[in-house]
């Protein structure tokens, strides 16, 4: 039996964990086309390795700051995703441990888990790819008018 293994990656202010089996490769440098009338953190298509790749912006979707360099594409069993990062910190096999209590705790629907992979002497809070995938907000990328 393997340990499970999590790439660490920052994102719009946030220090993130994500377990390495959910991500399928790491991007530099995809050329994205804007897609009109959609929300500000759906960031358009591109294509990578021959397929299109919605791109999201993690850090604007998770309420943080625009990401301005790599591209995580989604394992592709849990779907077609792009999520654009700031940088790959590295990879850790250290297992999550519980957040303290002074943190604040993620919102109920929110992909953020209340646990974090602690390496490199940062906390890197975990974050669940396939609720991330499956959730209204992130499916719903149509801008709604004002």
């Amino acid at each position: 039996m393997s340990e499970q293994s999590y790439i660490l990656f920052n994102a719009g202010g946030f220090a993130l964990a994500a377990d390495s089996a959910s991500v399928h490769c790491i991007h530099d440098d995809l050329t994205i086309q804007p897609e009109d009338n959609t929300v500000d953190w759906f960031l358009g298509l591109s294509v990578a390795d021959d397929r299109l790749l919605p791109i999201t912006d993690l850090g604007i979707f998770l309420k943080g700051y625009a990401s301005i360099g790599r591209i995580i594409e989604v394992a592709r069993h849990f779907g077609v995703a792009g999520l654009k990062i700031d940088e790959v910190h590295g990879v850790s096999k250290k297992q999550p441990v519980q957040l303290e209590s002074d943190r604040t705790a993620p919102e109920v629907s929110s992909p953020l888990k209340s646990v974090a992979v602690n390496d490199l002497g940062r906390h890197y809070q975990l974050i669940d790819i396939t609720s991330l995938l499956h959730s209204s907000r992130f499916l719903n990328v149509q801008h709604e008018p004002a």
